[in-house]
């Protein structure tokens, strides 16, 4: 057996958490080959294979699994480590990764930043404005917002508001198309849905058996409102984004979903001022705009 590298079982965390080599090297900011090369080199170390690669992808083998949980271990100690040398230094200033969804981001968050880099000026933001969810168990993210509580022991919850949906179609296709009174309706008509299922909202979850015809599906609430307004169908919007779009009409008549949400970090981060801080300022802005985000302005 030849000596392992340790750097190199980053490169195995990376692979198994992003699923592919291609995203590994994404987020490790090297290349593809690179990559490979460093999971060769510890399976050539340890004289085992610790992946099985498929045309989908990167799976762990028995031996994998059992060389990937040391490594998580150990990338969470250490995590965990550097959070508390920052906080016995005085952790209130610094980046911290904040992940939301980018209707949040541009609506509501952006306006609150000038009074907020007022009041901490030693903090730097790095926004990801995406619908996609981040694991900051993992440390994908600082902070991030939540429309599920998660149950992980590794992470800090904290409940920011409440964000409404409501069913929405712009005044040309209900010109064009009808309006749909009854659930029955709606099998004549075009639907805007996400990337697996038509809504998130489970209020919505009838949809699915309405016989509507999917006509396109977008990952981003943003680019929905956008689909809604250039009449393509009806599709689940943030009340927030529907109801201030102009040429948009919220469908009343199918009632409004209505979700918990949370704002979620690593919880070696708990004691940490400027996450305190950052988590401070997501739950102060949604109580600013709640009427808004509740549906209800």
């Amino acid at each position: 057996m030849h000596p392992m590298d340790w750097n190199d079982l980053r490169y195995v965390l990376a692979v198994q958490r992003a699923g592919s080599l291609k995203a590994a090297a994404r987020a490790l900011e090297v290349d593809k080959a690179t990559v490979s090369r460093r999971i060769s080199a510890v399976e050539q170390s340890l004289g085992l294979r610790l992946f099985d690669r498929k045309p989908e992808g990167y799976g762990l083998t028995p031996h994998g699994d059992r060389v990937l949980a040391a490594c998580a271990e150990v990338d969470d100690r250490l995590a965990a480590l550097v959070a508390e040398l920052s906080e016995a230094r005085g952790d209130s200033q610094g980046i911290v990764y904040l992940s939301v969804p980018q209707f949040f981001a541009s609506q509501v968050l952006l306006a609150a930043l000038p009074a907020f880099r007022a009041a901490h000026p030693g903090i730097e933001l790095v926004i990801n404005a995406s619908s996609t969810v981040v694991n900051v168990a993992r440390r994908e993210a600082e902070v991030g917002l939540r429309n599920v509580k998660p149950n992980q022991l590794s992470v800090t919850v904290k409940k920011v508001g409440v964000l409404a949906l409501a069913l929405y179609a712009s005044r040309s296709y209900l010109a064009r198309r009808g309006t749909p009174r009854a659930k029955s309706d709606f099998a004549e008509h075009d639907l805007i849905g996400w990337p697996d299922t038509f809504t998130h909202p489970a209020t919505f979850g009838w949809v699915n058996q309405s016989g509507a015809r999917t006509a396109v599906r977008v990952n981003d609430a943003a680019v929905l409102a956008d689909a809604v307004a250039a009449h393509v169908g009806i599709g689940a919007l943030p009340c927030i984004l529907g109801d201030e779009r102009t040429g948009l009409v919220r469908l009343e008549a199918f009632g409004t979903a209505r979700n918990d949400i949370y704002a979620v970090a690593p919880g070696e981060l708990r004691r940490s001022a400027r996450v305190r801080a950052v988590v401070d300022l997501l739950v102060d802005v949604w109580r600013t705009n709640s009427t808004r985000l509740s549906g209800t302005a």
